[in-house]
Protein backbone atom coordinates (compact mmCIF):
# COMPACT_ATOMS: atom_id res chain seq x y z
CA UNK A 1 0.00 0.00 0.00
CA UNK A 2 1.50 3.43 -0.44
CA UNK A 3 1.94 6.09 1.65
CA UNK A 4 -1.07 8.33 0.44
CA UNK A 5 -3.34 10.61 2.00
CA UNK A 6 -6.48 11.33 0.49
CA UNK A 7 -6.47 14.88 -0.44
CA UNK A 8 -10.72 15.54 -1.20
CA UNK A 9 -12.81 16.30 1.41
CA UNK A 10 -10.08 15.57 3.81
CA UNK A 11 -10.36 18.21 7.40
CA UNK A 12 -7.37 15.78 8.39
CA UNK A 13 -4.81 16.37 5.78
CA UNK A 14 -1.40 17.07 6.62
CA UNK A 15 1.61 18.64 4.88
CA UNK A 16 3.79 16.11 3.25
CA UNK A 17 6.55 16.21 5.53
CA UNK A 18 4.63 16.69 8.76
CA UNK A 19 2.79 13.12 7.53
CA UNK A 20 5.42 11.58 6.92
CA UNK A 21 7.32 12.09 10.20
CA UNK A 22 3.85 11.33 11.98
CA UNK A 23 3.94 7.57 9.72
CA UNK A 24 7.93 7.18 10.54
CA UNK A 25 7.29 7.62 14.19
CA UNK A 26 4.76 4.91 13.80
CA UNK A 27 6.33 2.19 12.07
CA UNK A 28 9.31 2.93 14.82
CA UNK A 29 7.40 2.54 17.52
CA UNK A 30 8.22 -1.33 18.45
CA UNK A 31 12.03 0.39 18.58
CA UNK A 32 11.29 2.91 20.98
CA UNK A 33 9.34 1.15 23.32
CA UNK A 34 12.73 -1.84 23.06
CA UNK A 35 14.58 0.66 22.95
CA UNK A 36 13.17 2.59 26.18
CA UNK A 37 12.90 -1.20 28.00
CA UNK A 38 16.91 -1.24 27.99
CA UNK A 39 18.21 1.99 28.74
CA UNK A 40 18.26 1.56 32.69
CA UNK A 41 20.19 -1.11 32.51
CA UNK A 42 23.21 0.45 29.69
CA UNK A 43 26.32 2.02 31.12
CA UNK A 44 28.18 5.17 29.89
CA UNK A 45 30.15 4.86 26.62
CA UNK A 46 34.09 5.25 27.69
CA UNK A 47 36.93 4.85 25.93
CA UNK A 48 39.51 4.37 28.41
CA UNK A 49 41.08 8.05 28.45
CA UNK A 50 40.43 10.15 31.91
CA UNK A 51 38.04 12.30 31.51
CA UNK A 52 36.29 10.84 28.18
CA UNK A 53 32.95 10.00 27.82
CA UNK A 54 29.64 12.03 28.35
CA UNK A 55 28.97 14.62 31.18
CA UNK A 56 26.67 14.01 33.19
CA UNK A 57 25.49 10.18 31.45
CA UNK A 58 22.86 10.06 34.18
CA UNK A 59 20.94 13.29 33.07
CA UNK A 60 21.56 12.70 29.83
CA UNK A 61 19.74 9.21 30.18
CA UNK A 62 16.93 10.68 31.89
CA UNK A 63 16.12 13.37 28.85
CA UNK A 64 16.94 10.98 26.60
CA UNK A 65 14.20 8.44 28.35
CA UNK A 66 11.79 10.59 28.52
CA UNK A 67 11.92 11.97 25.01
CA UNK A 68 11.33 7.87 24.09
CA UNK A 69 8.79 7.71 26.65
CA UNK A 70 6.68 10.92 25.23
CA UNK A 71 7.20 9.77 21.39
CA UNK A 72 5.29 6.59 22.62
CA UNK A 73 2.96 8.30 24.56
CA UNK A 74 2.04 10.60 21.37
CA UNK A 75 1.37 7.21 19.41
CA UNK A 76 -0.29 5.29 22.03
CA UNK A 77 -2.81 8.11 22.65
CA UNK A 78 -3.74 8.65 18.64
CA UNK A 79 -4.59 5.09 18.95
CA UNK A 80 -7.05 5.25 21.93
CA UNK A 81 -8.94 7.90 20.00
CA UNK A 82 -9.86 5.42 17.11
CA UNK A 83 -12.85 3.11 17.30
CA UNK A 84 -11.78 -0.45 18.72
CA UNK A 85 -13.29 -2.12 15.48
CA UNK A 86 -10.60 -0.10 13.28
CA UNK A 87 -7.08 0.17 15.41
CA UNK A 88 -5.99 -3.45 14.16
CA UNK A 89 -6.79 -3.08 10.20
CA UNK A 90 -4.90 0.42 10.74
CA UNK A 91 -1.92 -0.63 12.25
CA UNK A 92 -1.72 -3.80 10.42
CA UNK A 93 -1.43 -1.24 6.94
CA UNK A 94 0.71 1.34 8.62
CA UNK A 95 3.51 -1.33 9.99
CA UNK A 96 2.92 -4.07 7.21
CA UNK A 97 1.73 -2.34 4.56
CA UNK A 98 -1.23 -5.04 4.50
CA UNK A 99 -4.79 -3.97 3.20
CA UNK A 100 -7.59 -2.89 4.95
CA UNK A 101 -9.82 -5.72 6.46
CA UNK A 102 -13.13 -6.27 4.35
CA UNK A 103 -15.50 -5.56 7.56
CA UNK A 104 -15.68 -1.86 6.62
CA UNK A 105 -15.29 0.25 2.88
CA UNK A 106 -11.69 1.25 2.11
CA UNK A 107 -12.70 4.82 2.87
CA UNK A 108 -13.97 4.25 6.39
CA UNK A 109 -10.25 2.73 7.16
CA UNK A 110 -8.42 5.57 5.25
CA UNK A 111 -10.38 8.57 6.83
CA UNK A 112 -9.45 6.92 10.21
CA UNK A 113 -5.59 6.50 9.22
CA UNK A 114 -5.71 10.15 8.34
CA UNK A 115 -7.44 11.07 11.80
CA UNK A 116 -4.60 8.89 13.69
CA UNK A 117 -1.49 10.15 12.10
CA UNK A 118 -3.01 13.91 11.85
CA UNK A 119 -3.65 13.17 16.05
CA UNK A 120 0.31 11.56 16.41
CA UNK A 121 1.23 14.92 14.59
CA UNK A 122 -0.72 17.16 16.88
CA UNK A 123 0.50 15.02 19.91
CA UNK A 124 3.74 15.43 18.94
CA UNK A 125 3.86 18.51 18.24
CA UNK A 126 4.38 18.63 13.98
CA UNK A 127 1.36 20.63 13.58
Amino acid sequence: MRNYQPKKNNPYQLPQTAYMRALYLVRDYDRLQKELQEIPYRSPARDGQPRSGIAKPTEQAAIYMETLDRQCRSVEDALSAIPAEYRLGIVQSILKQAEYPLDAHYNTYSLWRCRFLWQVAKNEGII
